[in-house]
């Protein structure tokens, strides 16, 4: 017998325990079963395993999702499990960046948040039941349609890197029982279909493959070390609920006062409802996320097609983030991008403020060092404040990352947040790859590097391009908008390439222009509606270009034009005279009282050199006179109308 806990609370939108314990009696099995909602736990929770082994004690279905109160660590016990769905790629030959819900339940002797095998995955049969799946040493993973699920054990691996590192900083997992809570890892899809429909969605119908999450629950405080400067690591959302991404980096990263000094609390993010957050100086408060093509049906890296996307939190919980897609280049055997080797698109562009149930992604340490230039970073932190119930069918903000069509179009639809004022540029490589970057506008950053803002490129290509921060290259860039603000960019080539630069787009911001400034040429060049091609050498061009929105060349033309201008009163004659020695083409001469009255208007007034007006019915008193020219330039003159004759 089986007894179903949960009848009672199913019509409720949600439902909370300050504990929950969930074991059989003596002779029936027990389980909780919650659909489409979220189940809230205060405290703990303790699972015993049921005597049919293959009935699980909760059961999360149809978008469902657990979290948990806790601020320390977890005590979470039992040999009982959980179980929960999520979805990855079905190609056989593409990674999905993962990270685990649960731990292994182990013989319910030890308490908390234990260590996770792909092993103790497995492929859903029925509402209730799953078969395990089977680690095979083949290259490719399969499914046979019956809910036969083999993965490719070859293809499981953590990451841990220095700046610049190379492939050698994957670390092999296989089949093992050693990934930690918080830890992300590679696992590639399964060729084949599987026609089992459980709750109305096919486990494999040729686009996703479904796997069932058995084990303990991860919970509390979750913490993944960081041991270098700069150094790269996979980690991923650690629990059975969406995680507010924002709100992670932002906590885990620093924040630094007006001298450069790290200030890591008393720091208003309006993550906690408006109250204050304890930074962290563990990372650099931006996420990267993998992606590739899916067309591409090979498993040597020399044939692989894809790179990172970049995520910034903008420094608030309030807002949208900032989000740019990622560029596809190929790859050498070292995992280095080939240059020259990419596909002329930038993959799917999506919002991600909440990381989905078993998402993993990169982040990278923080470069702080202590007064002997020794590594001062902290290890990176997960907290159940960092919890949310976000599904991903009703929200664009929380979707994970399964490799999409190379062809998908760009969406940046947003349903959470606000969308932060922003000009997408695109930097085309000889009609090969093209980099698109974001620079965004925010008041309360500076025009320097800010964490948890302005992110750093991680998969820089031989020749590439984005903005230039601290001589460094970065694909997004958040500063206050100032329309005389000269934006540098980085841009660097090992061999000649023909450039295509243009804006990409804009999102809840306009300008009447923008310009590509040429430093060595000193020309602009309009890149808001129209592209600028340029063929350039190998080299780095760090000093070269600059993003500007007002035309330098221009403002010293209209200045001549607007100086040229005499304007005089000829009293004795009751006279204005209007002297244009350039034969300028004037749109209009106007004059205005003091009290701003228009009191003379002459329309389309020509390229003579000399204009007169009467100005016998005008009062005696200062009148301001203004000239404008076809090109809209402007210029105003003061005169004093006595009318003596």
């Amino acid at each position: 017998m089986k007894n179903l806990y949960t009848y009672l609370f199913l019509l409720a939108t949600t439902f909370s325990f300050a504990q929950l314990s969930v074991k059989p009696s003596t002779t029936t099995d027990n389980y909780m079963y919650v659909k489409g909602t979220v189940l809230y736990v205060g405290d703990d929770i303790t699972l015993t395993k049921n005597s049919n082994t293959s009935i699980a004690s909760v059961y999360l279905r149809e978008e469902s999702q657990l979290i948990q109160g806790r601020t320390d660590a977890s005590q979470n016990a039992g040999d009982g499990s959980i179980s929960l769905y999520q979805e990855g790629t079905t190609n056989a030959y593409d990674y999905n960046y993962w990270a685990s819900p649960v731990s292994n339940q182990g013989n319910g002797g030890t308490d908390g948040n234990l260590q996770f095998s792909v092993a103790s995955l497995s492929a859903p049969v029925t509402t209730l039941t799953s078969n395990l799946v089977n680690m095979t040493t083949a290259n490719n993973g399969t499914t046979t349609g019956s809910s036969d699920l083999n993965i490719a054990q070859y293809w499981i691996w953590k990451y841990v890197g220095t700046e610049g590192s190379d492939y050698a900083n994957w670390i092999h997992v296989e089949d093992s029982q050693n990934i930690n809570a918080g830890e992300g890892f590679t696992m590639k899809g399964v060729n084949g279909t599987d026609n089992t429909t459980v709750n109305g969605v096919q486990n494999n119908p040729g686009s996703n493959q479904r796997y069932d999450f058995r084990g303990r629950p991860n919970d509390g405080l979750i913490s993944v070390p960081t041991t270098s400067v700069n150094e790269s690591i996979l980690i991923g959302n650690p629990y059975p609920s969406a995680v507010d991404l924002n709100y992670f980096l932002i906590e885990n990263s620093a924040s630094f006062d007006v001298d450069g000094n790290i200030v890591p609390s008393n720091v208003n993010t309006n993550c906690t409802g408006g109250a204050t957050v304890a930074r962290r100086d563990a990372i650099t408060g931006i996420a990267y996320f993998w992606s590739s093509d899916p067309s591409v049906n090979s498993h040597n890296i020399t044939d692989y097609v894809g790179g990172y996307s970049s995520y910034s939190p903008n420094g608030s919980c309030s807002s949208a983030g900032v989000f740019t897609p990622p560029t596809y280049y190929n790859y050498n055997g070292d995992g280095s991008p080939v240059d020259g080797s990419g596909e002329e698109q930038t993959g799917l562009t999506e919002y991600r403020r909440y990381l989905p149930i078993g998402q993993g992604f990169m982040v990278r340490a923080t470069s702080s060092v202590d007064e002997d230039e020794i590594y001062a970073g902290e290890n990176i932190q997960f907290k159940n404040t960092h919890r949310n119930y976000v599904t991903e069918s009703v929200s664009n903000n929380s979707v994970f990352e399964r490799n999409q069509n190379s062809q998908s179009t760009l969406n940046f639809n947003n349903d959470e947040g606000d969308v932060i004022p922003k000009i997408r540029f695109n930097f085309a490589f000889d009609d090969d790859y093209t980099r698109q970057v974001a620079l965004a506008f925010d008041d309360e950053a500076t025009t320097g590097v800010d964490i948890a803002r302005d992110a750093y490129n991680i998969n820089s290509v031989a020749s590439d391009a984005g903005f230039k921060l601290n001589n460094k290259n970065y694909t997004i860039d958040i500063r206050p908008f100032d329309e005389e603000d000269h934006i540098p960019v980085f841009l660097k080539l090992t061999e000649q390439k023909n450039l295509a630069i243009n804006v990409h787009s804009f999102e809840n911001f306009d300008t009447e222009e923008v310009y590509l400034h040429d430093l060595e040429n000193d020309t602009y060049h309009s890149i808001k509606n129209d592209t600028y091609y340029v063929t350039l050498d190998a080299g780095y061009y760090l000093n070269r270009y600059e993003i500007t929105f007002t035309n330098d060349e221009n403002l010293d033309v209209s200045d001549e034009i607007a100086e040229s201008f005499t304007v005089f009163q000829d009293n004795n004659r009751s006279v204005l005279e209007v002297l244009n020695p350039m034969g300028i083409d004037l749109k209009s001469v106007t004059v205005y009282d003091m009290t701003g009255k228009q009191v003379i208007n002459n329309l389309n007034v020509g390229f003579q050199n000399r204009y007169t007006f009467s100005t016998a019915s005008l009062a005696e008193s200062v009148y301001i006179v203004k000239i404008l020219t076809k090109e809209n330039i402007v210029t105003t003159k003061k005169i004093s109308v006595l009318n003596r004759g």
